[in-house]
C-alpha cells in the first residue's frame, strides 16, 4: 500500500517555508518619531519665550520711573533709559535692567523664530524669515550691549539692521500666511502698518518718544499675543472638548467640530 504525497517522500516540500523578515523600525522611522515628539515640545518652548516679551513693557515703565531727571514718553527715546552715565539732562539708575532686557528679547526672538520656522513653508520663505527673524534678535541685543552714551555712531549701527528688518519680517508673514492662516495674516499686517506709520512720523521728526515707540512695539507685541495664544490653545481644545460646538454646520450643514493642530497661527 503506497501512501501517497507523504511528507517524508517529497523533503523539498517538506521543508519549512522561509518566513519573511519582520518589519523593523527602520532609521527614517526614528527620525520621523523623534520629529513627533519634539515639534509639540519645540513649539511650546517658543511660545513661551515670546509670551515672556509682555516683560519688556514692565522693565521698560520700572526704568522710566526710576529716572532721576523726569523721564518723558513723549520727548525721551528708548535708548535713553539705557545710558550707563548720569548728565544734567538724563539719568537712568536702572540702566542694566533696560540693557539687560534688551539683550533677553533679543534672544527671545530668536528663539522663537527658530522654534516656529515650520509655520512658514519650507525652502526660500522659511529661511528668510528665520534669517530676518536672527538679525532682528541680534540687533536688539546689541542696542543693550552699545548703549547710546558709548557712541551714538556705534549704537547706531545696533539700531538699524531690527529698525528696518522688523517691518520686512511682519509684511512677508501677512502675505505667506494669508491662505493658510487668515487671521495671523491679518494680525501680521496690522502690526506691520503701524510700525511703518512710525517710521513715516519718526522720519518727519514728530514726538520723538511716541513715534519711536510705534515703530519698536509692533514685534513685540505681535510675539507677545502670538505666543500667548498658542501657551493657551491647550486651553482652549479642553474647552471645547467639555463642549463640542457645530462650528463648521454653516458650511457643511452637519455638526463637526474643529479638530485642527497648529494654534491660532
Amino acid at each position: 500500500m503506497t501512501i501517497a504525497n507523504h511528507p517524508a517522500d517529497h523533503p523539498a516540500r517538506s521543508a519549512t517555508a522561509p518566513v519573511p523578515p519582520r518589519p523593523d523600525i527602520g532609521r527614517s522611522d526614528v527620525v520621523d518619531l523623534t520629529w513627533r515628539i519634539a515639534r509639540p515640545l519645540r513649539h511650546t518652548v517658543a511660545a513661551i519665550a515670546w509670551t515672556l516679551t509682555f516683560a519688556y513693557l514692565v522693565a521698560e515703565f520700572a526704568t522710566s520711573v526710576a529716572w532721576r531727571s523726569g523721564y518723558s514718553f513723549r520727548h525721551d527715546t528708548i535708548s535713553d533709559l539705557g545710558v550707563t552715565a548720569c548728565t544734567p539732562s538724563m539719568c537712568s539708575p536702572l540702566h542694566l535692567l533696560m540693557n539687560a532686557t534688551f539683550v533677553a528679547l533679543g534672544l527671545l526672538t530668536i528663539i522663537g523664530a527658530v522654534g516656529f520656522r515650520d509655520y512658514i513653508p519650507h525652502g526660500r520663505r522659511q529661511w528668510s524669515i528665520v534669517a530676518l527673524a536672527v538679525v532682528i534678535g541680534l540687533s536688539t541685543a546689541a542696542t543693550g550691549v552699545f548703549p547710546s552714551n558709548d557712541g551714538i555712531v556705534v549704537h547706531g549701527l545696533a539700531v538699524m539692521p531690527a529698525l528696518v528688518s522688523r517691518h520686512i519680517v511682519l509684511t512677508l508673514l501677512a502675505i505667506w500666511l494669508w491662505k493658510q492662516r487668515r487671521l495671523a495674516a491679518v494680525w501680521s499686517a496690522a502690526c506691520a502698518s503701524a510700525g511703518v506709520t512710525g517710521m513715516i512720523l519718526l522720519m518727519i521728526g514728530l514726538q520723538v518718544g511716541i513715534t519711536e515707540r510705534l515703530v519698536f512695539y509692533p514685534l513685540p507685541a505681535w510675539m507677545a499675543v502670538t505666543g500667548a495664544a498658542i501657551v493657551l490653545e491647550p486651553l482652549k481644545k479642553a474647552v471645547r472638548w467639555r463642549n463640542p460646538i457645530p462650528w463648521g454646520r454653516w458650511a457643511s450643514g452637519r455638526r463637526r467640530i474643529d479638530g485642527s493642530i497648529g494654534g491660532p497661527w
